[in-house]
């Protein structure tokens, strides 16, 4: 495999898991704003004041990740945003004594995002 090769399937990652984040976290950030179940959540994590704050967080960092295809360096940031929120919310399940797979998801987009710095800063 050529480093031309390896550049090439960087990239192809790279897009892939900016559009997996990037739509992920528009349909979260959507739903924590405007439908009922996910604002019922914020109350089971006790922090109801928060909603909003994450909500517009996670359609920027959404945003910012699919506008960081074109720019790098914003993409990257905003990955990195989105990597510390996940890593909150897992603190925040550990403090409420979730089950482990109600922790599966931000676990997850925690290292898609991580990742995505990654990527972000050296494809």
């Amino acid at each position: 495999m050529t480093g031309h090769d390896r550049y090439a399937d960087a990239l192809v990652v790279l897009i892939l898991l900016a559009l997996l984040s990037g739509l992920s976290f528009a349909v979260y950030g959507y739903q924590t704003l405007f439908v009922t179940p996910p604002r019922g959540e914020f109350d089971r994590y006790r922090m109801p004041s928060l909603r909003r704050l994450v909500g517009s967080m996670q359609l920027l960092g959404a945003l910012g990740v699919l506008l960081g295809l074109g720019y790098a360096p914003l993409g990257a940031l905003a990955a990195c945003g989105l990597s510390i929120m996940m890593a909150l919310a897992l603190i925040v399940r550990l403090r409420i004594h979730d089950a482990p797979r109600l922790m599966v998801s931000a676990a997850s987009f925690g290292v898609v995002n991580v990742l995505l710095v990654v990527l972000f800063l050296t494809a």
